[in-house]
């Protein structure tokens, strides 16, 4: 029985569905295979072909499982730090797209009508910089990122007592949502992830997140 958690080593959740776990192990598969990896790492890819063998099979996951009691546990049996969130656009001295551009972009999500923004999808590029031991055990990093909301004054109409004063008729009035990326452990300076912001209602945009371990 290994002594390493084997949905930690995965990223994954304990409740994982088959399928989850399977895109998990390819993900590492295809970064840290000592043959074909774009970052060669035999001992990395090891740990994550034994615990894969061990997840895939219904009988080894069951046994594991009970022997681990983790049913209804976190991730892991150590607490996992959570840094403090990384708010986009006050925490980069240089954005591209422009400040008012990604603004725009998302705001096509949320407004009435179509703003200045060019394409229908677009990454953004950020670091996450980890401690040693966030990046050997794994952490969770916060991101806080612009969005629109219901003008709380008039309640979307865009209208109160005529043009509403807070949001200018628009409806919507700028505020911020937050993601949270999951670092599994054995990340490495230069691991690269990619976060869907499809829950926060941004489906144009995804964050594309480079680690970095000084």
């Amino acid at each position: 029985m290994p002594r390493r958690d084997l949905y930690r080593i995965l990223g994954v959740p304990t409740r994982a569905a088959p399928g989850e776990i399977k895109r998990a192990y390819r993900r590492i598969a295809f970064e840290f295979h000592p043959d074909v990896g774009q970052r060669p790492d035999p001992e990395r890819f090891r740990e994550a072909h034994e615990a894969y063998e061990i997840l895939n099979d219904p009988s080894q996951r069951r046994s594991y499982d009970i022997k681990l009691g983790s049913r209804r546990q976190s991730l892991t049996t150590e607490p996992v730090r959570s840094r403090a969130p990384v708010t986009v656009i006050d925490d980069f001295l240089t954005l591209r797209p422009s400040i008012d551009e990604l603004l725009d972009h998302i705001g096509l999500n949320f407004l009435r009508y179509p703003r200045k923004s060019g394409g229908p999808y677009r990454r953004l590029g950020v670091e996450a910089i980890l401690e040693a031991d966030e990046a050997r055990f794994g952490c969770r990093v916060p991101f806080n990122l612009p969005a629109f909301v219901t003008c709380p004054s008039c309640d979307g109409e865009g209208e109160w007592l005529g043009i509403c004063p807070v949001c200018y008729g628009q409806g919507f009035v700028e505020s911020w949502r937050q993601i949270v990326l999951e670092i599994p452990p054995g990340s490495r300076d230069g691991s690269r992830y990619e976060v869907d912001l499809g829950n926060l209602g941004i489906s144009n945009l995804l964050l594309d997140v480079r680690v970095v371990v000084p």
